[in-house]
């Protein structure tokens, strides 16, 4: 079960159908774990029981909402020989109703949930769990967005969820400087913990999901993550017209994970409509690079925009710090004096 969109309507009274309106089409029924699911972010709910263990009531958390901050209820779940029905309890010109949250409804390939009564089939109404874990049925992975001429895959991802990688072949960045000579410079971070809602590039470790786990944290676990210039986009839901959750990509202005037409990792000029879902992308000055070639820090330092500053005025030397900007009064520090690096103590 996925969450596509931000748009939901629930009304109770007697000028409704079985005096309930549920437009649940924000949600959607996926199909086929290793091709949908095992790298859709918008799958992975957070469950929290709420009161003592006799209460049935729970709040849902995923993709950066929260259903009783949004709706102030809490959702009914009861546990049936290890499947779980979820179901509320309204009133209404007198009457006191309950639905069920339901799986039997399409249109055409896609399958949203619906709500039922109390004479719905035990089948359509019997929902089954699964805990993400590290097993190959259940675990939540990272699938490449690109590769490289040299075989490295990549990817960017902006979840609701704390995570870090299961394994250390997986490395996660942020994007910690645009270079105006056409380079976002990358910072691994250090622990490896990337906070809800950051958006990160992944170098993953292999070319399927399978091969590139994450672990879950609990909500509200932080990481030591550095300052990031990626800014992640939730939806990208263009099915329905009254539910479309879109964001439109502005090619001026914004850059995405491409490569170069060498082969080479860039933040690139795409042609594309709309932003992806769960991905990230960079907000660039109209008067940015088409591509911004992906380095390190140290790839950075060592080659990158220094090559601008290798000449000298009228026989002077000329200095520049590390952000590529010209300095006539050093102070201590690490500079490129004449295309080296030089530190002045």
């Amino acid at each position: 079960m996925s969450i596509v969109d931000t748009k939901a309507e629930f009304k109770i009274g007697a000028s409704y159908a079985n005096y309930v309106l549920a437009d649940l089409k924000a949600i959607y029924m996926l199909s086929d774990f290793e091709e949908q699911v095992a790298f859709n972010p918008a799958s992975i709910c957070f469950v929290q029981h709420i009161g003592d263990a006799n209460s049935t009531l729970h709040n849902l958390s995923g993709q950066g909402l929260d259903l009783y901050r949004q709706t102030e209820n809490y959702l009914n779940a009861i546990e049936r020989n290890g499947y779980y029905r979820f179901y509320a309890t309204g009133s209404a010109a007198g009457s006191s109703i309950t639905r069920y949250l339901i799986d039997n409804t399409h249109r055409g390939s896609t399958f949203y949930p619906s709500v039922g009564d109390g004479t719905t089939t035990s089948n359509n109404r019997n929902w089954e769990v699964l805990a993400v874990d590290q097993s190959d049925t259940q675990y939540f992975g990272v699938k490449p967005d690109v590769q490289t001429s040299d075989g490295t895959n990549w990817a960017t991802l902006y979840a609701g969820f704390p995570f870090r990688p299961s394994d250390e072949q997986t490395k996660v960045y942020t994007v910690s400087k645009i270079d105006q000579n056409g380079y976002a410079v990358i910072s691994e971070v250090a622990d490896g913990i990337v906070t809800e809602q950051s958006p990160v590039l992944v170098k993953c470790a292999g070319a399927a999901p399978v091969n590139n786990k994450m672990t879950l944290l609990a909500p509200g676990t932080k990481g030591n993550m550095d300052a990031n210039y990626l800014i992640g986009n939730y939806y990208c839901n263009d099915v329905e017209g009254n539910h479309r959750n879109v964001v439109e990509y502005k090619p001026a202005t914004m850059r995405v994970l491409g490569l170069t037409s060498s082969g080479r990792l860039a933040f690139v000029k795409s042609n594309i409509s709309y932003l992806p879902a769960n991905k990230a992308y960079i907000q660039v000055a109209a008067t940015a690079a088409d591509e911004l070639i992906v380095v390190t820090e140290e790839e950075y330092i060592a080659a990158g925009i220094h090559e601008v500053s290798s000449a000298k005025t009228d026989g002077q030397q000329v200095v520049y710090d590390l952000q590529g900007r010209r300095v006539t009064a050093p102070s201590k520090g690490l500079y490129i004096v004449n295309g080296k690096k030089v530190i002045i103590r």
